[in-house]
């Protein structure tokens, strides 16, 4: 699991509570060191303590300012100094003449604890003249910068349309990306492709090498383009996918109850799926030719009573999801030959130089905005301090540190980055700038590659990627160390996530395989669980609502199973409740009337209501509700248990914009105390979207939809 060069070389005090692999990561030395850190894993603690045995060093001491220390947020930074301070302080109580420590309390302040654009600019203000930059430049806040680009967007576009000669390129990439209502989708893909060049060292050359990719010479040369690498691996995922659901309705069909009339029929599908799939695993001709064969006919009726109802729909469903993804793979990939696809993307190639240059525009337009604002936005930041650390003949492969970036490498004895996963190239290169080189770097990366939830702001967790196999394989010096004890769960929620991400995690999805070294292992000390009744079912048994809201599918963890990796569970469950909103018998689907009894009326219920009332129903069973026992809490500060309140639950969304209000709703009709952060921002209340519809309308009064949100506001009350 790691390069052994650099090792723990001091021992682990007595009575401590690190691990081994914790103290490991503290103390290690003398080499580039990247530690993957489960959840719950104490990396924050350990990053901590890296930092104060550095300081308190007997042999070899390390004041704080030598000390690099990179987070994510600023809240995290605050965190970091908070706990290093603590730390210091504590020390300082057991040790008052040390003057050392003192010093090192005084310098916490002007320590280097901060985020990445914290630090940019700090460089920035150190080096401003290498630049010709203003040291007392303003940064524009993310909705100052938003609007200003959407201003200069506006200003680029029209003077395209004014041009006196229109320009055909011009018009046809308003064709393709607008339609009859304007051409917002014209300048938000502008903005977008403006906004991923940004995350690379030189945006100018990134974008030339997008649009060059188009002018692409017959088909030969399509097959080696990434593009083409790419589908035909989805295709092969997608035909194997294909193949498992029909061997599984084929399974369902032989059943004594099952469909059988229908195995015949599956059985000559499955074989035709099958040569298929052979064919995704050969070349792009082979399977663009098996996919031209008919696949799915018509079933063979299944009369009489014999036939599970159930299973016959299963089956059918199953058998219409690969028959419409088959379907949707044809029209998208495979309506034309890979040498018509390549004479069409050659025929595109002028088209996105175009679209390139109009974005190069728009960058230099934006450069100029912003300075005679006298300020700079994020991207700025990073690119400057790229420029001031690197020396001008830096290429793509080859980064060269400037006398700026060689001062830095003198004064910091150690970098150490947390949340690595969520880093960008741009970013990298700066930290890389001002680390010592291999052998004997100077780096400490943490993060989780599993935990990136950031691509969408442009993150790039190939880089830790990259250095976790490398340090592993030995074809880079460097020491990789996993943290896979989690201290913050009990061993029954570890089985369950254990068990479902080991099945549905791998390479090819996640980018990373969740096998028995990427397991999360119990290293709480939580009592043994009690659940407050004796469980009402079993394994994969389906417990109904009394509101036939939903079906709860208990997942037992009792035993290993082979997934918990840390022993035996000591019982209760993990609870999946799953709101049916396909129609079925029993159940509500969005859109579906219920009958009020205390009110007499019809109410409509969505998916995030229905969501909602399941949540109250279940929140009032852990209170105690209708007699039942309350669930216990195990309280640390008392070691004992109590029962749970509603302080202890948290309701977690994937997105709180369209789901967080109806189901408060729903805890407020059951008398849930509740409350959710919405952060929608100034420009999504109500009152400024009505403002920002009538100057659109004052712009231009035939903007139907603005002119809509006027009438029906306050400012006319137009009900009709």
């Amino acid at each position: 699991m790691q390069n052994r060069k650099n090792e723990s070389r001091r021992p682990k005090p007595a009575g401590s509570n690190w691990t081994d692999k914790q103290w490991q990561a503290i103390t290690c030395r003398g080499g580039d060191v990247l530690v993957t850190a489960g959840a719950g894993s104490g990396k924050t603690s350990v990053l901590v303590e890296r930092i104060l045995q550095h300081i308190m060093d007997r042999e070899n001491p390390v004041e704080i300012d030598r000390l690099l220390v990179v987070t994510f947020t600023k809240a995290a930074a605050a965190e970091m100094k908070q706990r290093i301070g603590a730390a210091l302080e504590k020390a300082l109580q057991k040790n008052p003449r040390l003057n050392f420590l003192r010093r090192q309390l005084l310098l916490l302040n002007k320590a280097a604890i901060s985020t990445v654009h914290s630090f940019c600019l700090q460089v920035i203000k150190r080096y401003y003249y290498l630049q010709d930059l203003d040291p007392a430049c303003r940064i524009l806040e993310e909705t100052e910068a938003a609007l200003l680009q959407q201003d200069v967007i506006e200003e680029v576009l029209e003077t395209y349309y004014d041009r006196e000669e229109a320009d055909g390129l011009f018009y046809r990439l308003v064709d393709m990306y607008s339609s009859h209502r304007g051409d917002e989708a014209l300048s938000a893909l502008l903005l977008r492709l403006y906004s991923f060049s940004r995350s690379h060292r030189q945006p100018a050359l990134w974008l030339q090498e997008q649009a060059a990719a188009f002018a692409v010479e017959g088909a030969a040369e399509l097959k080696q383009t990434p593009w083409a690498k790419e589908m035909l691996l989805y295709c092969r995922q997608a035909t194997a996918g294909w193949v498992s659901r029909l061997q599984a309705a084929r399974r369902l069909s032989g059943r004594p109850d099952g469909p059988t009339p229908y195995l015949a029929d599956l059985q000559a599908e499955l074989s035709v799926l099958q040569q298929i799939e052979k064919a995704a695993h050969c070349s792009w001709a082979e399977l663009y030719a098996a996919l031209q064969r008919p696949v799915f006919g018509r079933l063979k009726p299944c009369r009489g009573e014999n036939y599970s109802r159930f299973l016959i729909e299963s089956v059918q469903q199953m058998r219409n999801a690969c028959k419409k993804e088959l379907q949707d793979l044809k029209e998208t990939l495979f309506q034309r030959s890979l040498a018509e696809q390549a004479a069409e993307l050659s025929s595109l190639a002028p088209l996105y130089h175009f679209l390139v240059g109009i974005v190069e525009d728009f960058s230099r337009r934006y450069r100029r905005a912003k300075a005679e604002r006298g300020a700079l936005d994020f991207n700025d930041l990073e690119h400057h301090a790229l420029k001031i650390l690197s020396r001008p003949e830096s290429t793509v492969d080859s980064l060269l540190p400037s006398a700026a970036a060689l001062q830095y490498r003198t004064q910091f004895a150690e970098v150490l980055i947390d949340e690595y996963q969520d880093i960008n190239p741009v970013q990298e290169a700066i930290l890389t700038l001002v680390s010592r080189p291999e052998p004997g770097g100077n780096t400490f990366m943490v993060g989780d590659v599993k935990q990136s939830i950031y691509r969408f702001r442009l993150a790039a967790p190939e880089l830790f990627l990259e250095k976790y196999h490398a340090y592993n394989k030995g074809t880079l010096p460097g020491t990789c160390l996993a943290l896979m004890h989690n201290f913050r769960s009990r061993r029954e929620i570890l089985a369950g996530v254990n068990f479902i991400f080991s099945q549905i995690m791998d390479a090819a999805v996640g980018e990373m395989a969740y096998d028995r070294e990427a397991w999360l292992h119990y290293g709480a000390a939580y009592p043994a669980a009690c659940p407050a009744e004796p469980p009402t079912a079993g394994e994969g048994k389906t417990v109904s609502n009394p509101r036939a809201l939903e079906a709860l599918f208990i997942t037992r963890t009792a035993g290993d199973n082979g997934v918990n990796g840390n022993g035996p569970a000591t019982g209760g469950e993990n609870e999946i409740p799953v709101t049916d909103t396909a129609g079925e018998a029993g159940s509500f689907s969005p859109g579906e009337k219920e009958f009020d009894e205390g009110t007499g009326e019809e109410e409509e219920l969505d998916q995030a209501a229905l969501e909602g009332r399941l949540l109250a129903g279940k929140i009032k069973e852990l209170l105690g509700a209708g007699g039942k026992k309350p669930f216990t809490i195990y309280e640390r500060e008392t070691g004992g248990m109590r029962p749970a309140a509603y302080r202890d639950i948290v309701i977690l969304l994937r997105t709180a914009r369209h789901w967080a209000i109806p189901i408060l709703e729903e805890l407020r009709k059951a008398g849930i105390p509740a409350y959710a952060e919405l952060g929608t921002g100034y420009f999504a209340a109500t009152e400024v979207e009505v403002m920002l519809s009538l100057l659109k309308v004052i712009d231009n009064p035939y903007q139907e939809i603005p002119l809509a949100a006027v009438l029906r506001s306050p400012l006319v009350w137009l009900n009709a």
